[in-house]
């Protein structure tokens, strides 16, 4: 006849083996699953590094003066195209000179109805 400690024994060790059967197996799914996001994240890596560098090419100063050239027809700008801001301000009549000064003058924006 068997003894019932020895058959609890036998009973815990069958648990336990199958229990330890089970983690090694979920270790592994997760190692597996470790390694596909490590992949992926230096898959990640190399394409953020290909792409700034096609986004530093694409911001290349002298090639964007040819494209606004081209398409934009913008130039550079002229130096007689660039004023003060004392051609901004209305003129100073004599009559009323003493009342508007260039500090106090300023230009009203009416909205447009919609």
């Amino acid at each position: 006849m068997i003894r019932p400690a020895t058959l609890l024994i036998v009973l815990l060790a069958v648990l336990l083996s199958l229990t330890l059967f089970t983690v090694k197996y979920q270790v592994q799914d997760m190692e597996d699953q470790l390694l596909g996001l490590n992949r992926s994240i230096t898959d990640d890596r190399q394409a953020i590094h290909v792409l700034k560098a096609e986004w530093s090419y694409l911001n290349e100063p002298s090639r964007l003066k040819i494209l606004a050239e081209r398409y934009l027809g913008m130039t550079a700008i002229d130096s007689r195209q660039v004023g003060t801001a004392r051609e901004l301000l209305p003129p100073i009549h004599q009559d009323n000179a003493e009342t508007v000064t260039p500090l106090t003058a300023s230009v009203v924006i009416q909205e447009q109805p919609r």
